[in-house]
This record gives structure tokens, sequence and C-alpha cells, in this order.
């Protein structure tokens, strides 16, 4: 039977953290599903903010101080985890236990100890159900660059370069509330980078298995106020996500702004350099007090040259002569995508997720698996940018996988 013949069920969702984020699965429900996906309950210490999530969705949610409660006593049929990064485990592994189609958002967990708990009570469930949030993968931009790779037209893929660079508001954003607390973020790898690691590997159909970075402080450290740019006082402008309608942004934006001068565990700047286990070389550069945010990529393969702009919506492909003269041909293409966050992929990575809460076989473009694998190559960057030496990740993926460890 296909997806086309399913009835879909009516789904009783319980969210554990009614923030920002959880709010962009519900405004991207499918249109085939509006009336049937209900919040049935919100889990968060704030009753200000729950309060204030379930106004914006009409609804009548039971509330809880506790996700784990939550997910224990009522009647559910989904789970969405969309809490501070250091929370995730605990409210995963409860939804785990009862067979519950999982929102898992990204980085999945901030310890290796976390990592394994999750594996384990994913192994043990009969149906791998968890859809981690690696909102890249389901846009139209890395889809059709993943596409061209896999076609062969670039040949043989010998090297990539990859930034991810923060323009005002998504630079303070890093400083608002938890984000800019590294015993709850994880670290500035974890916590905004960890989906530009996935989607390498996403493209690439590959897996780091070797890393080393630098990152420091050189702009934002402590300093006098005449020495800090004007734009980055915390009074000048709140931090603003690069996604979510201003209704959301305007309910649940934290009032927390820490300045990014005041000492914190972040780097305002990281350049990673990446083997992959098909020998493809990758440098990832992310900064901090850009003029805007940027996520740009090149790819070097020995047929052609791809070079794209997320944020332009473009790419452009250039090839060699094949008979080896100084002339080379070109291609431009401009992607058309939706009107959802993060350049179309908050719409379909929601289709997918709302329509296997409702019973459909739908398989995610990032699983648990994908979430770990992430997480360990974001760990390993900061431990080398710790240490300035390189570091191996087969031996971190033995520690959490084990003897279930997936395939490279």
């Amino acid at each position: 039977m296909n997806n086309a013949q399913i009835a879909l069920k009516p789904v009783k969702v319980g969210l554990v953290g009614s923030g920002q984020r959880a709010a962009s699965y519900f405004r991207n429900l499918p249109s085939d599903m509006t009336d049937s996906v209900s919040l049935a309950a919100i889990a968060d210490p704030d009753p200000e903010r729950r309060e204030a999530f379930a106004g914006l969705f009409d609804s009548q949610p039971e509330f809880y101080d506790d996700g784990v409660e939550m997910v224990r006593e009522r009647d559910l049929d989904a789970v969405v985890i969309a809490t501070p990064n250091d929370q995730h485990v605990p409210y995963a592994l409860e939804a785990m236990s009862r067979g519950l189609p999982l929102m898992l958002e990204k980085p999945v967990a901030t310890t290796l100890e976390g990592l394994s708990a999750l594996w384990s009570g994913e192994q043990a469930r009969p149906a791998s159900r968890t859809v981690v949030g690696f909102v890249l993968r389901y846009t139209p931009f890395y889809e059709r660059v993943r596409e061209i790779v896999r076609s062969g037209r670039l040949g043989e893929i010998l090297a990539v370069q990859a930034d991810e660079n923060l323009g005002t508001g998504l630079t303070l954003m890093q400083y608002q509330g938890w984000r800019q607390d590294v015993e709850h973020s994880g670290g500035w790898m974890l916590e905004k980078c960890c989906h530009d690691l996935d989607v390498l590997g996403y493209v690439l159909d590959s897996h780091p298995v070797r890393v080393h970075s630098m990152a420091s402080a050189l702009a934002f450290r402590p300093r006098p106020e005449d020495e800090q740019l004007p734009r980055f006082r915390p009074a000048a402008a709140p931090g603003e996500l690069d996604f979510g309608d201003e209704a959301t942004k305007n309910a649940l934006r934290s009032t927390t702004q820490h300045s990014p001068y005041a000492p914190s565990g972040l780097p305002d700047r990281q350049v990673a350099t990446l083997e992959f286990a098909r020998g493809t070389l990758a440098t990832f550069t992310s900064v901090m007090a850009q003029p805007r945010t940027t996520r740009r990529l090149r790819i070097f393969g020995t047929e052609g040259l791809l070079e794209g702009d997320l944020s332009a919506r473009s790419i452009d492909l250039s090839f060699p002569d094949p008979i080896g003269g100084s002339e080379y041909a070109q291609e431009h293409e401009t992607l058309q995508v939706g009107a959802s966050g993060h350049n179309g992929g908050d719409e379909v990575l929601g289709d997918l997720f709302w329509h296997l809460a409702a019973g459909e076989d739908r398989v995610p473009r990032a699983g648990l698996a994908e979430g770990i694998d992430a997480v360990l190559c974001a760990m390993a960057l900061q431990d080398s940018a710790r240490t300035g030496m390189p570091v191996e990740i087969a031996e971190l993926r033995r520690q959490v996988f084990g003897a279930a460890e997936p395939a490279a």
C-alpha cells in the first residue's frame, strides 16, 4: 500500500521546549494535516513562555514543568524536543522507550555519554523513528548540490571550501539566553555549525574521519566601551534568528541579551579542515560580525567546479575544454524555494515529520546516526582548536556506537 492510500490519523503532539525553533515545526504543517495535528501538551519550566506558545497556535494544551513527566503521563502520538542542547537526552529517551515518532533538534546531545545513551535507546525500539532537525538537508539548494555531485559531472571530488558567516542579528543571537553558555550549548561548533558540518557529508555522501581546527575570540573579547562596535552593544538591537515570522519572534524572543564583549567561551571565528573517508579534503570557515549572513561553498572536481550561494539561491558550474584548450563552459542555476524559513527547508522537513507521525512510511534525510556523527565532528573540532592537534574521529565513533557502529 502506498502513502496515498493511507488514511492520515490524528496526531496528538507533546512539545518539550516552547521556543522559536519549536514554533517553526507547527508553522509548517502540511496542508493536508492542518486539522489532524493537535498540540496536546507543552513541557517548559517557564509558564509565561508556554502560555505564549499556546496562544500563538490557538490551542489549549496541558502544561507541564517537566518533559519526562509529560511523555509518561500523556497519551501522545509524537514528541517534538526543542529545549536547550544539554537537556535533550532524558526527554528523547522517554519518547524512544514509548516507541513514539520523535523530532529531535540539533545537536542531539552535548556529551559522549549522552550520545551513547541515545544510541542505545534508539537501538532498543522496534523501528527507528527519530528525525533530527538538520534542516539544511531539506533545502532545495543543498539537495540540488548533492544531485550534481552524485551525477558524476564534476568527476572525482578533490576538495571543498565552505563557509557560514553571521551578520549582526545572528551574531547577537549567539549571545542571547543560554546559547552563550557553553555548559548549556556545548560550544559554537556544536550549537551553531553542526548542521553545516553535517550537510558537507550529505552532499559528498561521505563521512569525516580526521579534523584539525583553529579558533579564538579576536574582536569579541573584554575591551573598553569606546573600542566596542556600537551595533554589538546589547542595547543597540536584539539578536535575530534566520527563520520564523514576526509574531513568533515577538512572542517568544528571549529577553536576556548578553554582550559579545563580556567573558564567554565562544570564539568569534573558527577555521576547520576535514578529511573525508573517500579522500576529499574540505575547509569550513565560520566568522561572526559580518555585514550580512551568508552560506557558500565551492566544490572542486577533476571535471568541473561548483560554486554555490545559499542566500542568493544560485549555483554556478564551470567545465573545462575536453581537449585541453583554454576555453571553459559555464552554467548558471537560480533555484526556486518555498516561503518557509531556512531557504525553504523548514516546510520540506515539516512535511516529512508530520506525515511520518501520522503513520506514513517516510525515511528522514537525517536520523539519529547522522545526528550523532555531526556532534562527534563538532566535538573533535572544538577539541582540536583547544589543543592545537588533529583529531581522529574513529575512536569517538567506537565509544558511542560500539558493536552497532553504522557504516561511515
